[in-house]
């Protein structure tokens, strides 16, 4: 699959997250399709549910995605990444574990045991740019299953207790 290729679900993708027919990662691979990630996206997003590659594949083949035609690549709005990448890694050791907590309680608030997968990746940063990639999971989770506007709330959360530069 072409990394800068979009996808959406398709009408039997949708069918499938409303009915419940697929489980497991294929789901929520499937949840993160959204026709506005490219494939590189969903590739980082997935890669910890294990051969995100394999699953896409699996996915299409499946006839659950289909690529949008003519589709340009839009970056995925995540506010929490701007503001955590600025911060010093001197603040950003003191910090990390009370805005670790902050997130798990968080999501475990909006998405409850939905959650877990999600808070297990945030709680394993040991960094500053995993803890961003968790995030960016994390929001994108939130945002799928939420809405935009929980997601943006949750995001905007983080964000406000990550230290000032």
């Amino acid at each position: 699959m072409d990394a800068q290729a979009i996808y959406r679900k398709s009408g039997k993708g949708t069918e499938a997250i409303a009915s419940r027919t697929l489980a497991g990662k294929l789901r929520t691979l499937l949840i993160l399709v959204d026709g506005k990630k490219t494939i590189a996206n969903l590739r980082e997003l997935a890669a910890g549910l294990g051969e995100p590659d394999q699953l896409l594949a699996q996915l299409k083949a499946e006839g659950f995605i289909e690529a949008v035609p003519g589709a340009v690549p839009v970056p995925p709005a995540v506010p929490t990444t701007a503001a955590m990448a600025t911060i010093p890694l001197a603040d950003a050791g003191k910090s990390l574990g009370k805005v670790k907590a902050l997130a798990t309680h968080l999501l475990a608030e909006v998405l409850g045991p939905l959650a877990d997968d999600v808070s297990l990746k945030i709680e394993a940063a040991q960094d500053v740019p995993h803890f961003i990639a968790a995030m960016k999971l994390a929001y994108a989770v939130v945002r799928e299953v939420r809405g935009q506007g929980a997601a943006d709330r949750f995001g905007q959360e983080i964000e406000d207790q990550m230290p000032q530069v």
